[in-house]
């Protein structure tokens, strides 16, 4: 076959070839901008639900172990609220000032959902990812349910109480083409540890 063959021959197949692998390269760029936003979208919805238990353990004096009790405390319980009225002088503590009558406390009960998500903490949100209680427990573009444990781990011979909230990055990535790309789709997002004492997330907090 004559070179001049040859080569009519392979300029149809490098145009094909470099259109695959453009395609693939435009395909994996895409893919990493909305992992990026599924990612961020998931670990909000982990900072509120840890937001949640660290509230309902003041109140119970420990982790819940299921969603059941973590959105019925947030729904139907109060927290107490207390007010400090007056101003302590430089001069005393807060109890001596409370014994003398300088300063007073006045304790309110608040609905919990109210107290978990005060100002504060919503001004500390994620605004591209609103707050709506009725799905709060419900992974991103999902039916699926996080997943939710506590129990108690041995730190320096004393037992401390745990918990942790978790997805799979498959979860994660539901109806994207995720496969082959850069993550482990079996590996867990997830708040707090059923190992150690720790409240973070593991997505470099």
């Amino acid at each position: 076959m004559k070179a001049k063959q040859i080569a009519l021959i392979l300029i149809p197949l490098n145009i094909l070839l470099a259109y695959f692998v453009f395609n693939s390269i435009d395909s994996e760029v895409e893919f990493q901008k909305v992992a990026k936003v599924r990612i961020a979208e998931n670990v909000q919805k982990l900072k509120d639900l840890r937001q949640v238990q660290i509230a309902y353990k003041k109140v119970n004096n420990t982790y819940a172990n299921n969603f059941e009790s973590l959105i019925d405390f947030l729904e139907n319980d109060s927290m107490a609220i207390v007010k400090a009225i007056g101003e302590t002088p430089d001069t005393l503590t807060d109890a001596q000032a409370l014994e003398l009558g300088i300063i007073s406390r006045d304790t309110a009960y608040v609905l919990a959902k109210e107290t978990v998500f005060d100002e504060a903490y919503k001004s500390s949100r994620n605004e591209s990812f609103p707050l709506d209680l009725a799905t709060l427990t419900l992974v991103p573009h999902t039916t699926e349910t996080y997943t939710v444990d506590a129990g108690m781990v041995e730190k320096g011979k004393v037992a401390v109480q745990v918990f942790e909230i978790s997805t799979s990055y498959g979860a994660v990535f539901t109806a994207l083409d995720a496969e082959n790309k850069s993550y482990e789709l079996d590996a867990l997002l997830k708040v707090g540890s059923m190992d150690e004492a720790s409240l973070n997330g593991n997505w470099g907090e």
